[in-house]
């Protein structure tokens, strides 16, 4: 045996004991406290900031959120790490399907919540930063569906991404501001190309940072509205947002079967990489744009 194989079996057991010493009817609850750190939550919470508070800060976020789930995709992918319930499959209170280190669920709760404190008031900042990993990290481990170094790996892979963004941020976007739209463009293409020869069967979050990049891009160059409005009109902007998308995203999903067996059920993966961009594309700069129509919003100088 391993040392990994060692260290992975020894935290299985302790995982086991605090399962029995907290009994199973935390089950529910830290189910609902893992789904606040879940790839969807987290993405049904930028479109609040892009639509209703901050398009440049919500546009931010929302490219964030993609990268470092990419990143950690292709870190558990490089370890390939099993998870406890490989080991003693009783401790399995919730499932998963990819591998174990590092945690998404405990990366992405430090890179959500050390960009979010900037929305909250002071005395609130410390909970948020520290608090919410720790509770989510937590909830992952009594699930019996990470070690804890799994939460450890993903602690220590979202603070380096969010440090690495703090510092080459205000670089990145100095070059942003000097280059055109079809410099923008290119770059989104490039780096959405990359993603796909490092992790060629996980299209979706390349084809939506590849669409969502293209759609920030545009709507800021011709879609500025006023972010200012009354709190009725900024949840009735959410719910448009979120019902439209959820429309895109089902009449998409729905033809690709269809699409996909005429072309010769082998471009699966080129499919789910255009739906999603397209869905990028939809809430980056086609919700924006229906908002202006429909009197949603008012436009104001770019």
């Amino acid at each position: 045996m391993s040392y990994v194989e060692s260290m992975h079996a020894a935290e299985a057991q302790i995982i086991l004991q605090i399962q029995t010493f907290l009994g199973l009817g935390l089950r529910i609850p830290m189910t609902i406290v893992s789904l606040f750190a879940s790839e969807a939550f987290v993405i049904a919470i930028v479109p609040i900031v892009y639509w209703c508070v901050n398009r440049k800060k919500g546009a931010e976020l929302g490219l964030l959120v993609l990268v470092s789930t990419f990143i950690n995709l292709w870190l558990k992918q490089i370890f390939g790490w099993p998870r406890p319930f490989d080991i003693i499959p009783s401790v399995g209170l919730a499932s998963e399907t990819s591998y174990g280190m590092p945690s998404g669920h405990s990366q992405l709760s430090v890179v959500f919540a050390a960009y979010i404190i900037q929305f909250l008031p002071k005395k609130w900042r410390p909970l948020m930063l520290i608090g919410f990993p720790l509770l989510i990290g937590f909830s992952r481990i009594y699930l019996g569906v990470h070690f804890l170094t799994d939460v450890l790996g993903g602690y220590l892979a979202g603070s380096l991404f969010f440090i690495l963004y703090k510092l080459g941020g205000p670089s990145i976007e100095k070059i942003l501001q000097k280059a055109d739209v079809r410099g923008r463009v290119i770059l989104a293409a490039a780096l959405s190309f990359v993603m796909n020869l490092i992790l060629p069967k996980e299209t979706m979050i390349s084809g939506a940072f590849f669409g969502a990049a293209i759609g920030f891009t545009f709507a800021a160059r011709s879609l500025a509205f006023n972010e200012k409005d009354r709190l009725k009109i900024k949840i009735s902007r959410y719910l448009v947002g979120l019902i439209t998308t959820g429309i895109v995203y089902v009449l998409l999903k729905s033809a690709s079967g269809p699409i996909n067996n005429l072309l010769g059920n082998n471009q699966e993966n080129l499919l789910r990489f255009l739906r999603y961009a397209l869905v990028g594309g939809w809430v980056s700069f086609g919700v924006p744009f229906l908002f202006l129509k429909v009197g949603l919003a008012h436009r104001t100088s770019v």
